[in-house]
């Protein structure tokens, strides 16, 4: 970590920054976040539950091109890309990852290319386990020789890269949470060098994390897959997401657990804050809020976990006792011999919890860093005229912050013909056009864009807070992702800071990251627009034993507040009942 230079300097007068008109609709020639591909299919699905609505400069610096060359690097050691196709190309259709519009997108045939040449993989079962369907119009699924060719690398590479990834997880992520602890909490202190120098520091580290978690999270989605196809072999298809439970509880256990203490003034507010205070609403992206600045939203948690019952231990003897049954389910079925291989099977997968999670842990640990030290480096710029308010920062990149820091007259540095506060006022300009457009799920070449129309139904603010006209028999259809069936009210939430409800409330949301999991106890079952059997908000409610939906696409403008609905969480069906 760069040393805390100026800790006990003085605040300057700030110096006057020449105010520049902004410009009209997006300009997409020299935008940031506008590199869309042309050929190939491409989706919003999954990577807008990390990075919902439209990102900054400022953060996708922070995922491109570390998520981009992580990914690369992870299937060229797992054996499943050549050597030859580790850099990042310039062909935006090479890439997996990009963004368009100021929306980050995933590129739907690549992945289905990854996926076939794994043994037993396939771009079918990979679209199935993300979009819930086979899509089709992508590239013809490879067959024959033309998809085994790759199989003698990944037998011989997967195995070591995979225990490779596995050792070095935990003390990593030990790692990681000791640094968060020093440079999160001690960014305010330093000087523009220190902190921009923290800023690449935490790109690194967050490039550092990433690799691990790309190569357990692929481990994850194939040991899934495979307990998934067992329990449809055995003629129990229903038990496959309910086989797959951690021993101990995820990272988001212990959060819930620790909300339930301060609840109970076994812990106080700052060693709350100390262990989970990188957590936030919209956690993944760099300029939102973490509960490390403000505090009150956890204040708030605090005192309605005050007015519930809760007992983390009667929980966790419960979903043992739920997947043990599950298990005895699964091996009546099988008979003793083929028990024994699923035995072992199931032993290994109750790993992929933890690994998803510990690693999403680590990842948004480098994220808040990265927060901590931009914050810094906006108020530093503000004292030196080069930006009008410390929030500008989140327009600029990364790499333009370290230009701006090395340049000898800062208030002269220039991108693309452009002075800083014209570049700040354009893209602020097109962050706002972009944030009145909506992009297809899933889409060929360049996507036909929407703007998006405020109604009756959906205000600015998020779909409508009162009950329509009764829709008795609608049902709404996503992933079961997490087993039960629950019957609640159902209660629309846009916004972490929002979310406040009663006994007996059915959650229903766009997305969910894990600081949302301090909800989850509070609800009877939960219902995501967007997600898969693997993703964040899957994982948690199978660990707390709450059903869950995902993936219904439309759950949050079809569903109003005060709506009664039955939630089944194995046939991925949400009804409405009253």
């Amino acid at each position: 970590m760069p040393p805390k230079t100026r800790a006990s300097r003085k605040p300057r007068t700030p110096r006057p920054v020449p105010v520049v008109a902004a410009v009209e609709g997006p300009d997409l020639e020299r935008s940031p976040v506008h590199t869309p591909g042309r050929r190939l299919r491409w989706t919003t699905a999954n990577v807008d539950e990390g990075l919902p609505g439209t990102v900054t400069p400022l953060t996708w610096s922070l995922y491109f091109p570390p998520t981009e060359s992580t990914m690369r690097d992870c299937w060229v050691d797992l054996g499943v890309m050549p050597e030859s196709e580790r850099a990042v190309p310039d062909d935006v259709d090479g890439r997996f990852i990009s963004v368009a519009y100021g929306h980050a997108i995933a590129n739907v045939d690549l992945m289905g290319q990854m996926a076939a040449r794994i043994p037993g993989g396939s771009a079918a079962m990979m679209e199935e386990q993300l979009f819930g369907s086979v899509q089709g119009g992508g590239l013809p699924e490879p067959t024959g020789l033309r998809k085994m060719r790759r199989y003698p690398f990944v037998a011989v590479k997967f195995p070591r890269t995979l225990r490779r990834a596995m050792r070095a997880l935990d003390p990593t992520a030990s790692e990681i949470d000791a640094w968060w602890g020093r440079a999160a909490f001690g960014a305010s202190d330093l000087d523009l060098a220190g902190a921009t120098a923290l800023l690449v520091e935490a790109r690194a580290q967050f490039e550092r994390v990433l690799m691990i978690h790309m190569v357990l999270s692929m481990a994850c989605q194939g040991v899934m897959g495979q307990v998934e196809t067992l329990a449809t072999r055995a003629g129990m298809p229903e038990l496959g997401h309910q086989l797959v439970k951690s021993e101990q509880g995820t990272a988001e256990f212990d959060l819930v657990r620790d909300l339930w203490r301060l609840s109970a003034d076994e812990i106080d507010m700052d060693s709350f804050l100390r262990s989970h205070g990188y957590h936030g609403p919209r956690e993944g992206l760099v300029e939102s809020v973490s509960w490390r600045e403000d505090a009150a939203m956890v204040r708030d948690l605090a005192a309605r976990y005050r007015s519930r019952t809760g007992d983390m231990d009667g929980l966790v003897l419960r979903r043992r006792e739920e997947h043990a049954a599950a298990v005895r389910r699964l091996e009546g079925a099988l008979g003793r011999v083929r028990s024994v291989p699923a035995r072992l099977l199931l032993r290994f997968a109750s790993n992929a919890p933890d690994w998803r999670e510990t690693g999403r842990a680590s990842i948004l640990r480098c994220v808040d860093v990265t927060r901590a030290a931009s914050g810094t480096v906006g108020l530093r710029l503000v004292e030196e005229g080069v930006l009008s308010a410390p929030g500008e920062v989140r327009f600029l990149t990364i790499d333009e912050l370290v230009q701006i820091d090395r340049a000898t007259v800062r208030s002269a540095v220039v991108f693309a013909g452009r002075s800083v506060a014209e570049t700040v006022a354009a893209r602020r300009a097109d962050h706002q056009a972009y944030d009145a457009l909506s992009l297809p799920h899933v889409w060929h070449g360049l996507p036909t864009v929407e703007t998006v129309v405020v109604s009756d139904a959906v205000s600015a603010d998020g779909p409508a807070k009162s009950p329509g006209a009764s829709q008795d028999g609608l049902v709404v259809t996503g992933l079961g992702v997490s087993a039960g069936v629950a019957e609640g009210i159902v209660r629309v939430v846009t916004d972490l800071d929002e979310a406040d409800f009663d006994d007996g409330t059915v959650m229903v949301c766009k997305a969910t990251d894990p600081s949302w999991a301090s909800l989850f106890p509070l609800a009877e079952a939960v219902v995501t627009d967007v997600g898969s059997a693997m993703s964040h908000a899957a994982i948690v409610c199978r660990e707390l034993g709450l059903p869950c939906v995902a993936n219904t696409r439309t759950g949050t403008t079809q569903l109003r507040d005060g709506m009664r609905v039955r939630v089944d969480g194995s046939a991925g069906t949400v009804e409405v009942i009253g």
